[in-house]
């Protein structure tokens, strides 16, 4: 066991093959870039130290290892909102154009209804002509009917007005007193 931790005798073996002094160096590179510039800390192969005292702990290297790491999150921090920034700028035009377009297609919409009221109106107004004419064409013919000696048939009275809002609205209130509105 001696022999194992003669350093001479690891070297040797380590240069007899490269892989493992490719797979060492590796792995001191990378121990070295996860302690960054802490030259406190101990090497990889070296046993751990013990914690030195607080009392001789050096607080100014240890604000400035706070303050680097402070600074590198705000530089992280930023060019996180840099790249980020744009996506969600895209994001927000998408929404504003896909929520234009619902807007158009709801206006659409709501000029297709105006437009379908627009002619049930004219088709009311059309209808309430036919039956004015109707109701005057049957008080013509019981008029002649009595000229002639016979007895009229009755004729419900007209209680249309003579205006398209009068009439809707007449007709609104008998829908109400029938129960159907």
């Amino acid at each position: 066991m001696a022999k194992d931790l003669d350093p001479i005798r690891q070297l040797q073996t380590l240069l007899e093959d490269r892989g493992k002094v490719l797979e060492k160096i590796s792995s001191i590179h990378s121990a070295l870039g996860s302690i960054g510039t802490d030259s406190a800390a101990p090497g990889p192969e070296s046993p751990p130290a013990p914690d030195p005292p607080h009392t001789t702990a050096n607080p100014f290297s240890e604000q400035s290892l706070y303050g680097r790491s402070l600074q590198a999150l705000r530089e992280m921090r930023a060019q996180i909102e840099e790249r980020v920034r744009p996506l969600a700028q895209m994001v927000a035009e998408c929404e504003v154009t896909r929520l234009r377009e619902r807007a158009e297609q709801d206006q659409a919409a709501l000029q297709s209804c105006l437009a379908e009221i627009d002619r049930c109106l004219l088709k009311c107004l059309e209808q309430l002509g036919e039956y004015r004419n109707k109701h005057a064409s049957l008080l013509m013919l019981n008029e002649r009917i009595a000229q002639l000696g016979g007895a009229p048939e009755p004729v419900p009275d007209c209680l249309l007005p003579k205006d398209l809002y009068g009439t809707l609205q007449a007709r609104v209130e008998e829908l109400r007193h029938q129960g159907k509105l």
